[in-house]
């Protein structure tokens, strides 16, 4: 009988010991702690009446380590976390592309260099159109190599414009036998045309030229009913100076023909005195021209 009871008593520890354990893991799946109790209590109604009371309390004393079991769950679960939570670090390799994208900014640097050079060539020509322009061909008070052409210009088209009578072509008559005509009005008296001429020529050169193609008839000069001139372009002459004192010098000008022509270039030697503070052309224009 004492067998019998203590058997029973062991196996209703351990149903007890189930219930335990049981009860324990409760809480980790069901919400309510308090509904599992009255499940529990009804089967351990029953057993008081044949355990004593000493043999159950031995029997409780080891259930207690399972109890860590339900952390152990939670333990994953943040480490799953911490784990997700590292997964931003990939975002570190864009940061590294617009570093790329940088690199063109220095390319613009390249034309910085080219545009300047241009400014610089016409600056060399432009002196020495002022240098001819700049001063009058009629009021030149330095002669050299190159203020010689447009004194000698000027000359030619004073000369130019009295030997095609001036302005306008006067009144045609004969004269020994011999068709005339007057001068404009412009330069239709001696006393005119020679102040024309003397602007470029000297006066001895001046008269020379009206005494050997004009003639004054009642007060009027007239020449005779003709044209003259060349085809000399006096505009791409050069000169050189051959012989020099403070108030005259010498130039041999070499002026070519029309490029269509087939004419080696004339060298005409062209006399130069300093009449006051300007220097004039001491030759005739017949002379030159």
């Amino acid at each position: 009988m004492k067998i019998n009871t203590k058997l029973s008593a062991l196996c209703i520890a351990a149903t007890l010991l189930s219930v335990a354990q049981a009860a324990a893991a409760a809480p980790a799946v069901t919400a309510p702690a308090e509904a599992t109790q009255p499940d529990v209590a009804s089967p351990a109604a029953a057993a008081p009446a044949q355990v004593p009371a000493p043999a159950a309390s031995a029997s409780v004393k080891t259930p207690a380590p399972p109890a860590p079991s339900a952390p152990a769950a939670s333990i994953p679960a943040e480490a799953a976390g911490s784990a997700k939570a590292a997964a931003p670090a990939a975002p570190s390799t864009s940061v590294a592309r617009p570093s790329a994208s940088v690199a063109p900014a220095a390319a613009p640097t390249i034309p910085s260099t080219a545009k300047p050079s241009k400014l610089q060539q016409p600056s060399t020509s432009v002196p020495a159109e002022a240098a001819a322009t700049s001063v009058k061909p009629t009021q030149l008070d330095k002669l050299n190599h190159e203020s010689v052409i447009p004194l000698v210009l000027e000359a030619q088209s004073r000369y130019q414009h009295a030997i095609s009578g001036g302005s306008t072509v006067g009144k045609s008559f004969q004269w020994n036998g011999k068709s005339y005509r007057y001068l404009s009005e412009d330069i239709g008296t001696k006393t005119k045309l020679i102040n024309y001429l003397t602007q470029a020529y000297t006066k001895q050169a001046s008269e020379q030229f009206v005494g050997k193609f004009f003639v004054e008839i009642n007060g009027k000069l007239a020449q005779l009913n003709a044209d003259g001139g060349n085809l000399l372009e006096f505009n791409r002459a050069t000169a050189k100076m051959v012989t020099m004192t403070p108030v005259k010098r010498s130039y041999l000008l070499t002026v070519p023909y029309p490029a269509g022509t087939k004419k080696a270039n004339e060298k005409i030697t062209v006399n130069f005195e300093k009449v006051g503070s300007y220097w004039k052309i001491s030759s005739a224009p017949h002379m030159i021209f």
